[in-house]
């Protein structure tokens, strides 16, 4: 049965093709200023395509904006975030799918209920418990609490994705003599790899965008991450537009890299649990 006419079809694709313009439209403008010269930024008329394009904005932010420091720091941050994130997240996920202990949905309840809680109104006493470790000005100030904000959003993916494994499965590895530890590493693991890919592009993507808690945490310009020394640019570059530009496809560049080599994983949780049942 035919649910939609070719009009109706036609209209629907003409609304998404629109829709999809609309959002690539600054993208686009951003990645064409990037390779444009000074003086063609606010050429009249506007030109999408640069006349004459140029890779001396990357240049020049890349060798004398201290751009290389704030990349690595955002590199190194967050991938240790994920790392710790994602490492316990699965120990705890699978704890709470296929272990049977009193107060388990308890905690649970009470885990998933923190992720409804805004970051600035734990962000102060946050602070403080950092300060107080002396982890301000360093790098591990950004890993460990922002691997512990996002850590409930790891632990529901992966509690869903071990619950769904079968039981059967389980009880063979069992019977085969496989402890605990082994089963997690080697039989359940292994079995939820596109949930595992899927927590870990929405954790560094968290990590590597996050603004405010590296601009609170860090003092020296030096410890920056990209998303703060952006910021930087714009208020020091000023009217350079060409260069902020640069800097802000440069600062893009890690997330879109990390999509595309987990993308597979991540639409095939994504679709899983669309036919799931």
């Amino acid at each position: 049965m035919k649910v939609f006419g070719l009009g109706t079809r036609t209209a629907v694709l003409a609304v998404l093709t629109a829709g999809a313009a609309l959002a690539l439209a600054p993208v686009l403008w951003l990645l064409s200023t990037s390779f444009k010269g000074r003086g063609d930024v606010f050429a009249v008329p506007p030109e999408l395509v640069p006349a004459s394009p140029t890779l001396d904005n990357y240049a020049y932010v890349w060798n004398q904006a201290d751009v290389q420091r704030y990349f690595v720091n955002s590199l190194l941050a967050s991938a240790g975030t994920v790392l710790l994130n994602v490492s316990v997240a699965a120990l705890l996920g699978f704890a709470l799918a296929r272990f049977a202990f009193r107060g388990r949905k308890l905690l649970f309840l009470l885990g998933i209920s923190t992720m409804v809680v805004p970051f600035p109104a734990i962000m102060l006493p946050l602070f403080v418990a950092a300060k107080e470790m002396g982890l301000t000005d360093h790098l591990l100030g950004i890993v460990l609490p922002t691997a512990a904000v996002n850590m409930w959003l790891s632990v529901y993916i992966l509690r869903e994705a071990f619950a769904g494994l079968p039981d059967e499965l389980e009880e063979a590895a069992r019977i085969d003599g496989c402890a605990p530890p082994r089963m997690f590493l080697q039989v359940m693991l292994p079995l939820v790899k596109a949930p595992l890919a899927t927590s870990a592009i929405l954790v560094f993507t968290l990590t590597w965008s996050d603004f405010l808690w590296p601009l609170v945490i860090m003092q020296d310009h030096g410890n920056f991450t990209i998303s703060v020394g952006l910021q930087y640019f714009m208020s020091t570059l000023t009217s350079n537009w060409h260069h902020i530009a640069a800097v802000a496809v440069i600062a893009s560049l890690p997330v879109v890299v990390i999509f595309l080599l987990l993308q597979r994983y991540f639409f095939t949780d994504v679709l899983s649990g669309a036919t799931k049942g």
